[in-house]
């Protein structure tokens, strides 16, 4: 089966699907969004314009990152992206969710308030992945649009004055722990890509390592993790660097080199949203009693927001939208978690609890999410 790769190097989730179907070695076409299939067969069937989206031989379109990595997981398990060990998997789980809530502020700071910096490569970039063979006035067109639509991202992220400097510390703290975990392995559990370097690779990547700003930044102080970003882009597991490590998570349920460290960042910087998320959420369905299951709530919604609230990180106040999409995302987890044993419940609580997480897999929705034509949807209401 050949799968069909709609994208942009440019784009943030882009990065995370391509560099699975390369380490997965699943066959794939990459096409640009501009390509006359994604608008006349692929958009029209999954009735939304982001990307990334793949389709299938039998003409099937999937969008969203996550959908497309829970789909092409049932034709493809081998090899599996999830460490076997339950400390390992809860992280592994985790980080799908967390490294967005810890590098995503800083990836959208540092490509659009570097516009100077950054805009003559970017700009392009976008404008290239609407009209590849457009001269440069039109590639330019094109550009516009898509910053004058991330522009107006701005208060969503919390993107105030007074956290910039938040942004760019989480950034150069993550640079910094990595580049050590780099010098002696080569991916976050091990021998082997996970789920979880595939999630750290679309900041890292579709942002980070190539806008010209941050890409300066991650060269001179980090460039194994430059280094990494290149090796991830490629279909072989053993980089030159790790010829001799043996290809294989690590054993005996292991978090290796900096991996808990990264966790322990990442619920710093974004662990409270999701219970938070969470409340607001079990609020607002109260009103959805009478929703009936697969109700696409999120069709008519920017973001899938439905509430708004503050956390302090670091001393800074920032502002968060409570987001049906990431609940859908950790509910995923949340799953896994529900299924384990009490014995292994109770080492997940544990761990988290020495990272001040504990509260990420206590969370109880009053009713759960689904996945309908690329939107969240409600799912079945819980017995009265």
């Amino acid at each position: 089966m050949t799968i069909y790769l709609y994208g942009s190097f440019a784009s943030y989730w882009t990065a995370k699907t391509r560099c699975y179907l390369l380490k997965k070695g699943i066959p794939f076409v990459e096409r640009v969004p501009g390509h006359p299939r994604f608008r006349e067969h692929v958009r029209a069937n999954t009735l939304n314009h982001r990307i990334p989206q793949v389709e299938l031989d039998d003409g099937t379109a999937i969008q969203d990152t996550v959908a497309i990595l829970d789909a092409l997981e049932q034709h493809y398990p081998e090899p599996a992206v999830y460490p076997p060990g339950i400390k390992q998997q809860l992280a592994a789980r985790l980080f799908e969710v967390l490294i967005h809530g810890l590098l995503g502020r800083p990836a959208w700071h540092y490509r659009w308030n570097y516009m100077e910096e950054n805009y003559g490569f970017v700009g392009r970039e976008f404008g290239r992945s609407f009209k590849p063979q457009g001269s440069n006035e039109e590639v330019d067109h094109f550009g516009r649009i898509i910053a004058d639509r991330m522009e107006g991202k701005r208060q969503g992220i919390g993107a105030t004055e007074a956290a910039l400097p938040l942004f760019e510390s989480l950034y150069v703290d993550t640079l910094d722990l990595l580049e050590e975990h780099f010098v002696d392995t080569p991916y976050l559990f091990g021998g082997r890509p996970s789920v979880a370097d595939f999630d750290l690779m679309a900041p890292l990547f579709g942002h980070l390592a190539r806008d010209p700003q941050p890409a300066t930044i991650m060269k001179q102080r980090a460039p194994r993790v430059f280094r990494w970003t290149e090796a991830m882009n490629t279909p072989h597991v053993q980089s030159p660097e790790f010829a001799d490590f043996p290809m294989e998570f690590a054993a005996d349920d292991e978090l290796p080199g900096r991996t808990l460290d990264l966790l322990r960042l990442c619920i710093e910087a974004a662990g409270e949203s999701l219970p938070r998320t969470a409340e607001i959420y079990d609020e607002w369905v109260k009103d959805k009693s009478d929703e009936p299951e697969g109700s696409m709530v999120s069709k008519d919604m920017d973001e899938a927001v439905i509430g708004r609230f503050s956390t302090v990180v670091r001393g800074v106040e920032l502002g968060n939208g409570a987001s049906l999409y990431s609940l859908w995302v950790h509910q995923r987890t949340l799953d896994w978690f529900n299924a384990q044993t009490a014995e292994a419940q109770q080492e997940c609580r544990k761990l988290l609890g020495e990272l001040g997480g504990r509260a990420i897999v206590d969370i109880k929705l009053a009713r759960p999410l689904t996945r309908l034509h690329s939107h969240v949807a409600l799912g079945p209401a819980r017995p009265t």
